[in-house]
């Protein structure tokens, strides 16, 4: 019994995804969309550039300070983008409307991804 309480607490805790792992995500599928349909290079001119300008859009634009990244949100986000990707619909800004709200902020702000 007392051999099995770490793997079930490892399992129930590990559903969550941290700001910083979704960040990182968010900005490596956006960037892989961008250039799967050509659009890379013509908006940010090189995949580093696009990492870093959607790293900052995820985590300060999307998320922001004060604000607790909302798991279950979070993955839809990231599993949209996946889904998307060859789609060539988004736009630099407006990648998934499941992206609208990955955050919950006590102020009701966050979560703008600048649409």
């Amino acid at each position: 019994m007392y051999r099995t309480l770490p793997l079930i607490l490892l399992l129930s805790t590990g559903c969550a995804i941290s700001q910083e792992k979704f960040v990182e995500k968010y900005a490596a599928q956006v960037c892989d969309n961008l250039d799967a349909c050509g659009k890379l290079t013509t908006i940010y001119g090189t995949y580093d550039e696009c990492i870093t300008d959607q790293e900052i859009i995820a985590d300060e634009d999307m998320i922001g300070d004060g604000c607790e990244i909302i798991s279950d949100k979070a993955r839809a986000c990231l599993k949209e983008l996946r889904a998307a990707e060859g789609e060539c619909g988004q736009t630099k800004k407006d990648p998934a409307p499941s992206c609208a709200e990955v955050a919950d902020c006590p102020d009701g702000g966050g979560s703008d991804t600048g649409a």
